[in-house]
């Protein structure tokens, strides 16, 4: 899944300065200097970080942060809830960095267990909004129903949810995720950002399982 462009930059428009009027120049025995102009010019703004961009530098202040991997079942407040900012597993890395990009796995996913209960089976048997979006079983079958799918090939972009398992299919089954890195690693693809205990980091892993 990448971030949509929900963000808007809005330029500034600042109005260039007046040049001043030069004033008179009365008839002394004293001879007065011409009057100068003065050209200034402004620097251009900055623009504002794209939604991808705001996901990457989110799930990299989760490395910064030395974020510990913690699994335990904690009540949210709904919607925008968030474990301990100290703590999270592997979706909390992806969840807190969609946020950022006004994109919230909490209610989304909720709202659409709630709309389709059969597609979260075997998952979710009871919806449970402190919980559901927290497990990568359910947040695949979201993304699976709401997003587009690349393919293994290194059409990666930088904000893009990779869903990860340990085995090859047909065992496969959904185990990790993490978010595909503005930083290019040493073999020529992006790399991955993650948390797999005992905190998160940005390494050189995103294909390293299938």
């Amino acid at each position: 899944m990448r971030p949509s462009a929900l963000l808007l930059g809005i330029p500034l428009l600042v109005a260039a300065p007046a040049h001043k009027k030069p004033a008179p120049i009365t008839a002394t025995a004293t001879a007065t200097a011409p009057p100068t102009a003065t050209v200034t010019t402004m620097a251009p703004a900055t623009p504002p970080p794209t939604p991808a961009e705001r996901v990457v530098a989110r799930a990299r202040l989760e490395v910064s942060r030395a974020v510990s991997y913690d699994p335990a079942y904690v009540r949210l407040a709904y919607p925008g809830g968030d474990p301990d900012p100290s703590t999270g597993v592997c979706t909390d890395v992806v969840i807190r960095s969609y946020r950022a990009a006004g994109i919230d796995f909490q209610k989304l996913v909720h709202e659409d267990v709630l709309r389709a209960p059969r597609a979260y089976e075997p998952w979710v048997k009871t919806p449970d909004a402190n919980i559901d979006h927290r497990r990568v079983g359910p947040m695949l079958v979201y993304l699976r129903r709401h997003a587009r799918s690349l393919p293994l090939n290194g059409e990666w972009a930088a904000g893009d949810v990779v869903v990860i398992s340990f085995e090859a299919c047909p065992a496969c089954s959904p185990a990790h995720v993490g978010i595909v890195s503005d930083k290019i690693g040493p073999r020529g693809i992006p790399l991955l950002l993650h948390n797999m205990g005992p905190t998160p980091r940005e390494e050189d892993t995103l294909d390293a399982w299938t």
